[in-house]
């Protein structure tokens, strides 16, 4: 929906950056080869039906990309900060919006279950709080969170504070 960062590129001749929102604006049937979803299934209250969708977008034969999250490999961080500010963010993104930030576990299931064969699977685990690159992410999200907890008064923001300290 927030095409902001997508100036740069909406310059390419051979690109069209559209501002969508997936769960209400649709594309005819066989509009595109290719559909790359990265991160957006688990901020769905229904992702099923956005897939759903999705197969109907897609030409015969197109290739459907989905890079999602599950966030379960967080609990065993050593960092209990860490494990406590991304508890919050989990239950603050499902509170809000309906997000499932497991929802990779599921997310082989979901896309069969919509139709799709699935050509394969990968699963790649990012460190966080160890001063990676997804730190940067997770400290922008954070702090994006803790606006929200903030203006409800909720006794959860310095649990973002203390995450985002790492």
């Amino acid at each position: 929906i927030d095409t902001r960062f997508f100036a740069e590129l909406a310059a390419e001749e051979r690109v069209t950056v559209l501002s969508h929102d997936v769960t209400q604006d649709g594309f005819p049937a066989g509009s595109f080869e290719v559909v790359h979803a990265r991160m957006v299934l688990c901020h769905l209250s229904r992702p099923e039906r956005v897939l759903a969708a999705m197969s109907q977008w897609l030409v015969p034969g197109g290739l459907l990309l989905v890079e999602d999250l599950d966030l379960a490999p967080a609990d065993a961080s050593p960092h209990p900060v860490m494990r406590r500010g991304l508890h919050v963010a989990e239950q603050t993104l499902e509170a809000s919006q309906g997000s499932d930030l497991r929802l990779g576990r599921r997310l082989q299931a979901l896309v069969t279950d919509a139709g799709f064969d699935l050509g394969g699977m990968a699963v790649q685990p990012v460190l966080i709080g160890d001063g990676g690159p997804a730190d940067e992410f997770w400290r922008l999200s954070f702090a994006q969170l803790h606006e929200f907890q903030a203006r409800s008064s909720s006794p959860l923001a310095g649990e973002l504070d203390a995450a985002m300290s790492l």
